[in-house]
């Protein structure tokens, strides 16, 4: 997540200077990358809950034998606290990118030409 994020901002930094020198200030710049990370991470999340579980019904299948019983059950608090893990973990990621986004020099992304 910390690389995916850093990566996006890495990436954006023009971007998010233009919206700074419009006279948004780093709170909202901060806000704009959080509501976008916020986003993927809870479609991450979902879409992981049906994968994980499509990969798990796959390995049960082949990993055990036919002569022994294996339970095909998850608990559902199993998924609540990955899922609270998740974006206990993604949060402090956003802390550290606030940090990222305050510091971003206006002028010195302006002028990097691609």
């Amino acid at each position: 997540l910390y690389n995916i994020t850093s990566i996006n901002v890495g990436e954006r930094k023009r971007e998010l200077a233009t919206i700074k020198v419009l006279g948004f200030y780093s709170k909202e710049v901060t806000s704009y990358i959080y509501r976008e990370i916020f986003i993927l991470t809870i479609l991450g999340i979902v879409l992981g809950y049906f994968l994980g579980y499509a990969m798990f019904r796959y390995i049960i299948a082949i990993v055990a034998p036919e002569d022994i019983m294996i339970a095909y059950r998850t608990h559902i608090i199993s998924y609540v606290i990955a899922a609270a893990i998740t974006l206990v973990i993604s949060l402090l990621i956003l802390l550290f990118v606030h940090k990222d986004l305050k510091r971003i020099d206006m002028a010195e992304a302006m002028s990097s030409g691609e």
